[in-house]
């Protein structure tokens, strides 16, 4: 779980990172995606897991 959980995280920073160098907003690092993907994966990660655990 954790493992898949890490894959999943980095894999999310990755995107965050790309689309944050290919998009132009001003002022500059407004959206931080890199950030705010990681952090909406872990928590679909850990909703996951809490779901899964309940059955």
């Amino acid at each position: 779980m954790y493992g898949k959980m890490i894959c999943i995280t980095l894999a999310a920073w990755l995107v965050g990172l790309v689309v944050d160098a290919n998009c132009r907003f001003q002022p500059l690092g407004i959206l931080c995606l890199r950030m705010l993907f990681p952090l909406l994966a872990v928590g679909c990660c850990l909703l996951y897991a809490i779901q899964k655990q309940e059955k």
